[in-house]
């Protein structure tokens, strides 16, 4: 797919944008192009499109997810905290079943206990712990001297 014909796909969705954000939960748009940019570089990398199943967490209005979907990922599952966020999501999904530009799952590659493998998760992650030593130590990686010690004047030590 080109990447005029996902945003052209995209930019269809009846709801791109949240009409009362949360803030708490940073609802924002993503836009068409960067979505369309973001979905088309997985692809090329194998990492979406027919074979994967897509896990957007935190979907928002569906936008990432759908595009996924659009490009012919086997499965997509959105999932929000929100329900308001869901409730937008899936009348997206909704619209692009009516424009026949997706299709609907089956339960077909189930394993015994109905969980399914998942390729390639798209999540904001707020915070990620990292141990002490990845930045080079206690100071962050910012070592002796520097910027931001006391007495910026001129010259030396």
């Amino acid at each position: 797919m080109k990447l005029k014909h996902l945003e052209y796909s995209l930019s269809s969705l009846p709801n791109r944008v949240f009409p009362n954000p949360k803030v708490a939960l940073e609802q924002y748009p993503t836009s068409v192009h960067l979505t369309s940019s973001i979905v088309l570089t997985a692809l090329s990398k194998n990492d979406a499109g027919p074979g994967t199943t897509i896990l957007d967490l935190g979907c928002g209005t569906g936008m990432l997810g759908l595009g996924f979907a659009l490009v012919r990922s086997d499965m997509v599952y959105l999932v929000d905290c929100d329900p308001e966020a869901v409730e937008l999501a899936r009348e997206n999904v909704d619209f692009l079943l009516e424009e026949e530009l997706i299709g609907r799952g089956d339960e077909k590659g189930d394993d015994e206990e109905g969980c399914r493998a998942v390729e390639l998760i798209m999540a904001k992650v707020k915070y990620v712990p990292v141990a002490e030593s990845s930045f080079g130590g206690r100071d962050g990686g910012r070592g002796r001297g520097g910027r931001g010690r006391k007495g910026r004047g001129g010259g030396g030590r």
